[in-house]
C-alpha cells in the first residue's frame, strides 16, 4: 500500500510541476513573445539535429559517443534563435492581419500563401544560411541545392500541409488581458491547449531532425 501511496503522490507532484512549468513558458510567450519563441525554435532545433546525429550513428553501428559534431547542434540553434522564432513569429502577424479570418476563403488563400511563398523562401534561406555557418563557399551551395532543395521541399509539402493547414486556420490565437501583454496575434507556440503546444513544439524538433539526416547539414 505504501509504494503505491508514494507512487501517486510522486505523480501528482510530477503534474503540478508540469503545470506550472507550462503556465511559467505560457507568460514568457506573453510578454516576451518573440524572445520565447527565438529561445523555443533555437533549442528544439538543435535537439533535433543532435538526434539525427545519433540516429545516423546508430544506423552505422559506430559509438554514438564519440565523433559528435558538436557544431551541428550550435549551428541549429543559432539558426532558430535568430531566424526561425522571429521570422515565423512576424509571418503569421502578418498573414493574420493580411488575410483575415473573415475574408472569402481565407483558410485555403492562408494554406497557399505559406506553402507556395513561405515555405520555399524559409527553405531556400536555410539553405545559404547553413552553408555560411559551414564557412562554405557558393559552388558548395549551388551543389547543395541542386541536389537537396526539390526533394526537401516536396517533403515539406507532403508532410506538413495538412498540419499546417490546422496552425493555420484552427490553433487559437492568444490575446492576454494583461497591461504588461502586447495585444496582438500570436499563433506559432502560442497555443490554449497544452496538447496542441506538445505537437508543435515536437513538429519544430522533428523538422530539425529531418533536415539534418536528409540534407547533409548535420
Amino acid at each position: 500500500m505504501a509504494p503505491a501511496l508514494s507512487k501517486l503522490r510522486a505523480e501528482a507532484g510530477l503534474g503540478a510541476l508540469l503545470r506550472r512549468a507550462l503556465a511559467q513558458y505560457l507568460l514568457l510567450l506573453r510578454l516576451y513573445p518573440v524572445l520565447t519563441k527565438a529561445a523555443t525554435s533555437g533549442f528544439l532545433s538543435a535537439l533535433g539535429n543532435f538526434l539525427a546525429q545519433m540516429i545516423e550513428k546508430k544506423q552505422k553501428k559506430e559509438n554514438c559517443s564519440l565523433n559528435l559534431d558538436v557544431n551541428g547542434p550550435l549551428r541549429y540553434a543559432i539558426y532558430g534563435f535568430f531566424f526561425t522564432g522571429p521570422l515565423s513569429h512576424f509571418f503569421y502577424l502578418f498573414m493574420e492581419h493580411w488575410i483575415p479570418s473573415d475574408v472569402p476563403l481565407a483558410g485555403v488563400k492562408r494554406l497557399l500563401l505559406d506553402r507556395l511563398i513561405f515555405a520555399p523562401a524559409f527553405l531556400l534561406f536555410f539553405f545559404f544560411i547553413m552553408n555560411f555557418l559551414e564557412r562554405k563557399d557558393m559552388a558548395a551551395f549551388s551543389a547543395k541545392m541542386r541536389r537537396g532543395f526539390w526533394p526537401a521541399l516536396q517533403m515539406n509539402w507532403k508532410v506538413w500541409t495538412p498540419l499546417q493547414f490546422i496552425n493555420i486556420n484552427y490553433v487559437p490565437l492568444q490575446v492576454g488581458a494583461s497591461p504588461a501583454f502586447c495585444p496582438e496575434a500570436q499563433r506559432l507556440w502560442v497555443p490554449s491547449p497544452p496538447k496542441i503546444l506538445f505537437y508543435q513544439l515536437s513538429l519544430c524538433s522533428f523538422t530539425s531532425l529531418q533536415f539534418s539526416l536528409s540534407l547533409g547539414f548535420a
